[in-house]
């Protein structure tokens, strides 16, 4: 974390994307959003939650939301991002949301989390650990390079 932090002090980055590696426990000042561990399918399909972490004078506050309506989750993380004056927005665990939601889902995410960001004067940093079973067999996982000022990882 302190390398990645110290990369895009250096370079004046506002956007960073980490491959390989899974998150680190979230530091002070960060807006998170992530998918939960689990995914339950049934009749109507995979449900599993998408969890927006935030500071709060009293800890960490997250809230859970239906995987199923990203953007709901998008909308609280860019309230958050507004109101807490984090120094970075995460996106977490790119891969798995991309395997379970979609692509659709992933870009959603990505770009209200990027405007979330500008917005608030933050980075956005997006994590994806390859969980993705077309990540795994070596395909792309769609997290488009050049959209990034820093590339980390493999």
């Amino acid at each position: 974390m302190e390398q990645l932090r110290s990369e895009l002090d250096k370079s004046g980055a506002q956007t960073a994307l980490v491959r390989g590696t899974d998150p680190p426990p979230r530091p002070p000042e960060t807006v998170t959003v992530e998918p939960g561990v689990v995914a339950s399918v049934g009749p109507s399909g995979r449900s599993a939650p998408l969890y927006v972490t935030a500071e709060a004078t009293s800890g960490r506050t997250v809230r859970r939301y239906d995987g199923r309506n990203a953007g709901t989750a998008a909308d609280r993380a860019a309230e958050l991002a507004a109101e807490r004056d984090p120094r970075a927005v995460w996106l977490c665990e790119r891969g798995q949301i991309r395997s379970w939601w979609g692509d659709g889902i992933a870009d959603l995410l990505e770009r209200r989390l990027a405007t979330a960001a500008r917005r608030a004067d933050a980075r956005l940093v997006v994590w994806t650990d390859g969980g993705d079973e077309s990540v795994a067999a070596g395909e792309d996982d769609e997290a488009v390079e050049d959209r990034y000022d820093v590339v980390v990882g493999p």
